[in-house]
C-alpha cells in the first residue's frame, strides 16, 4: 500500500533511546514514503516538534529515562494536537496503554518486536487519519467563508447550498468510515487486553470470547437494552483481566486446591479488574459488572457477598457464562451437556434460574451441533489443503501457541488466508484438523 500525498512526504517521528530500534525502523521503512525523523529522548523529540509542526505521526517508546512515552506522547498532543500518536512497547503494561490512550491521545499500540508489514500497514493508517484531519479543517475553513458569500450572493443560494450540501455528504461519509475504522480499533484493544490473561494461563483458551457470546445471546434474550448489552459484552471479555496481578504459583492451581492466603489473593481478582477498568473514561458500568461476577445468588460469593437482586443482572449473566464454558471445558473436548447438569443443580444458591431460562437454548443448541461435528470424520491436512466449508474440529494454534480460530468455525476463504498467513510467520509442526 501506498500513501500518497499532494506535495512532500508525510514525515514521521520515532523517539525511542535504543539507537538500534530507530536504525531498525529505519531499515524497515526504507521503501516507503515517508520522511523519517528520530530523536534519543523525549526531551529531544519536542524539541523535533518546534521545528516540525507538520508532523503527521509521532511514535515513542514507552521505556525511556526521565520521560517516558506517556508522558512525551502528553506533551505532544499539546504541541501537535493533529498529530497521529502511536505507543511502541516490549511490554505488557496495561496501566501504560490506558495513560497513553486517555492522556497521550494515542490511536493505538504496537508491540516490540513488531511485525515489519504490520508496521507499515498501521503507519499508512495513520498517516491517512491525519490527512483526513488536516483536510477536514480546511474543509470547514472553505465552509465557513462560502457561508458568508451565500449571505452576500442570495440569488446564487439554491446552487450553492446543493454543492455545499454534496460536499458535506461526501465528508461525513469519510467521516463515518473513519469512526467504523476507530471502533473496529477499540474492539480489537479491548479483545487484546482479554487476551493477556489466556497467554499466562493456556488451560483458558479463548475463554473470553466464549464467555462474552454467550452473555451477549443471553442479554439479548432478556431483552435488555442495546446499551446494557453492549457492557454485558464488553465486560465479559474483560471479566479475567485482574488475574493478571495473581502470582503464576497460585494462578496454575485449581481454586479448589488452594490454601486461606492463596485463597484470598485470588478472590481479589475481581476488584483488580474493577480498579483497572475504571480508569478508561466510559467504562465505570462495566467494572462494577466485573467486580460482582463471582457473587452467588445465596451471599456465599466474593468480594461483597452480595445475594440476589443486589447482584447486578449483567454480573448475574457473567456468573452464569463464565461457569458454563469452565465446565464444559474442564476435560478434553467441550461437554455442554456436563456444564448443563452441573449448572442446573447449583440453580438459586450459585446461579440465578431466570437468566439460566434465557442461556438454555444455546446450550441445547450446542450440545446438538457438538453431536453432528462427532458424526462426521475427522482429518488432519495441512493448511495449503483447506477448503471453504469446512469445519475446525478441534482449536488452531500457531508454533508459539497463540489460539488463532477456535473449534467448530466453519471456514471461508479469508479464515483460510489468514491461517496461512499466520503459519508462514509462526509455523507449526502439526495440520489443522477439520471435519469433513
Amino acid at each position: 500500500m501506498n500513501t500518497k500525498t499532494q506535495n512532500a512526504p508525510a514525515k514521521i517521528l520515532f523517539v525511542d533511546d535504543e539507537e538500534n530500534i530507530l536504525k531498525s525502523l529505519k531499515r524497515c521503512l526504507m521503501d516507503e514514503p515517508f520522511d523519517i525523523l528520530t530523536a534519543p529522548s523525549g526531551k529531544e523529540g519536542l524539541k523535533l516538534l518546534e521545528v516540525h509542526p507538520d508532523l503527521a505521526v509521532i511514535v515513542s517508546d514507552q521505556r525511556m529515562p526521565e520521560m517516558t512515552g506517556t508522558e512525551f506522547l502528553e506533551q505532544s498532543r499539546i504541541m501537535l494536537p493533529d498529530a497521529t500518536r502511536i505507543l511502541l512497547t516490549g511490554y505488557a503494561e496495561i496501566s501504560a496503554v490506558i495513560e497513553a490512550i486517555n492522556l497521550g491521545g494515542a490511536y493505538r499500540y504496537l508491540a516490540k518486536p513488531w511485525k515489519d508489514e504490520e508496521i507499515r500497514q498501521v503507519l499508512h493508517d495513520a498517516v491517512n487519519r491525519h490527512t483526513l484531519i488536516i483536510e477536514n479543517k480546511r474543509l470547514t475553513t472553505v465552509i465557513t467563508r462560502q457561508n458568508e458569500e451565500l449571505k452576500q450572493w442570495s440569488g446564487q443560494l439554491e446552487v450553492l447550498v446543493q454543492e455545499q450540501t454534496m460536499d458535506l455528504e461526501k465528508r461525513n461519509k469519510e467521516l463515518e468510515h473513519l469512526n467504523v475504522q476507530l471502533r473496529n480499533n477499540f474492539r480489537k484493544t479491548i479483545e487484546s487486553f482479554s487476551g493477556l490473561i489466556e497467554m499466562r494461563d493456556r488451560s483458558v483458551s479463548n475463554h473470553s470470547k466464549t464467555v462474552a457470546d454467550l452473555a451477549r445471546k443471553t442479554a439479548v434474550a432478556m431483552k435488555l437494552s442495546p446499551e446494557e448489552i453492549n457492557q454485558v459484552f464488553v465486560a465479559s471479555l474483560l471479566h479475567d483481566i485482574g488475574k493478571i496481578g495473581i502470582p503464576d504459583a497460585v494462578l496454575s492451581k485449581s481454586v479448589d486446591s488452594l490454601n486461606d492466603a492463596e485463597k484470598r489473593e485470588y478472590q481479589m481478582h475481581p476488584v483488580r479488574g474493577q480498579v483497572v477498568v475504571e480508569r478508561l473514561e466510559g467504562f465505570s458500568a462495566m467494572g462494577l459488572l466485573i467486580r460482582h461476577h463471582h457473587e452467588n445468588i445465596d451471599g456465599s460469593g466474593f468480594p461483597d457477598h452480595l445475594a440476589m437482586n443486589k447482584i447486578p443482572l449483567g454480573s448475574r449473566i457473567i456468573a452464569l457464562a463464565d461457569g458454563v464454558d469452565r465446565i464444559a471445558n474442564a476435560g478434553g473436548a467441550p461437554d455442554y451437556k456436563k456444564a448443563m447438569t452441573t449448572v442446573e443443580f447449583y440453580l438459586d444458591t450459585r446461579y440465578d434460574r431466570q437468566v439460566y431460562k434465557q442461556l438454555q437454548p444455546f446450550l441445547l443448541y450446542k450440545i446438538q451441533e457438538a453431536v453432528r461435528q462427532d458424526n462426521g470424520i475427522e482429518a488432519e491436512v495441512l493448511a495449503q489443503q483447506l477448503r471453504p466449508g469446512m469445519l475446525l474440529s478441534r482449536d488452531v494454534k500457531s508454533g508459539t501457541g497463540v489460539l488463532l480460530l477456535g473449534r467448530g468455525a466453519i471456514l471461508d476463504q479469508q479464515m483460510i488466508s489468514g491461517l496461512q498467513r499466520f503459519f508462514a510467520m509462526d509455523p507449526t509442526t502439526s495440520g489443522v484438523f477439520v471435519r469433513k
